[in-house]
């Protein structure tokens, strides 16, 4: 027998035993109530450390709510099935990087709301332009500071250089797992298309790249080499990391040609898929140059976005 026909017999064995063992499993999948709360205990995410009584019910209630929402039947509900929702690529935990930050909600949203473990918030503008551009930012600070280790937030820190930044620099054998950039921006600095287009080219590039720097310390002075070149490479990211940037669908956005910029720097391409705002509860986009008097401008989370 030729090696595609021995293939075939296979995949049609299998086949034949699944639709054999079909029903049995279905009704071996039936829980009890009993064992199915106790699998339902064993999904649920563990909590982060530091809540306490009254917050911990809160939080494994919300989660379960959460999880009965997401469970769409397809019966013309209209709800969108837990099986066709990218899943959240932040892991609970994974040292996550987040850069860019405006009024820090998706830092307090992935500690809080999400539960994860190791998160670093940080933001171009002073602590001083933050608090004056955002009045949500007292409130978010206080919740991250208040818990159990305190979320570390920076400031003044330029995405493209974030390897020079002794606070950011991570521990031996502990590089970051995911370093994200949401909705990046060089601002308004023309209204010229092109040059708005060229702009933020060039700081999508500074921003892989330094995301991909090996920061190497020489007579107390940060330096850079490249880990062939150094004997004991502390990588920035570590191998086989993540770096996710979030954009508005449409121009001028897809002139920036974000796919080729990743490789053009080194990184491969993994997937795209739609941002979903609801997945981020208490997360809202703000503009880089903040709060817009009297509300009028657009709002992010109307906007289609891919991640």
């Amino acid at each position: 027998m030729s090696k595609t026909k021995a293939k075939r017999a296979r995949r049609e064995a299998k086949r034949e035993e699944s639709r054999k063992f079909a029903p049995h499993a279905r009704k071996a999948a039936k829980p009890s109530s009993t064992t199915g709360a106790a699998a339902s205990n064993a999904q649920t995410p563990k909590l982060r450390p530091g809540l306490k009584g009254k917050e911990i019910r809160e939080e494994v209630r919300r989660r379960k709510v959460e999880a009965a929402k997401g469970m769409g039947t397809g019966t013309g509900t209209g709800n969108v099935q837990a099986s066709q929702k990218h899943a959240i690529p932040f892991g609970v935990y994974d040292r996550i990087l987040l850069v860019g930050e405006g009024d820090f909600s998706m830092t307090r949203c992935l500690a809080v709301e999400i539960g994860c473990a190791d998160v670093t918030g940080t933001s171009f503008d002073s602590e001083e332009e933050v608090r004056e551009k955002y009045p949500t930012f007292p409130t978010i600070s206080t919740d991250l500071s208040a818990l159990t280790p305190p979320v570390p937030l920076h400031h003044t820190i330029d995405a493209t250089k974030l390897s020079t930044y002794k606070t950011l620099k991570p521990p031996p054998n502990h590089p970051w797992d995911t370093i994200a950039f949401l909705f990046p921006h060089v601002g308004g600095l023309s209204t010229d298309v092109n040059r708005q287009v060229r702009s933020n080219q060039a700081l999508l590039v500074s921003f892989f790249k330094s995301c991909l720097e090996v920061p190497t310390t020489d007579v107390g002075k940060a330096t850079f080499s490249s880990a062939a070149a150094n004997a004991n490479p502390r990588p920035f990211l570590k191998m086989g990391g993540k770096v996710i940037v979030t954009l508005f669908e449409g121009e001028p956005y897809t002139l920036w040609n974000i796919r080729d910029l990743a490789r053009h720097c080194g990184l491969k391409v993994v997937e795209s898929f739609k941002f979903d705002w609801g997945m981020y509860p208490g997360y809202g986009h703000v503009r880089t140059l903040g709060a817009i008097e009297g509300g009028g401008a657009w709002r992010g989370e109307e906007r289609e976005a891919r991640m």
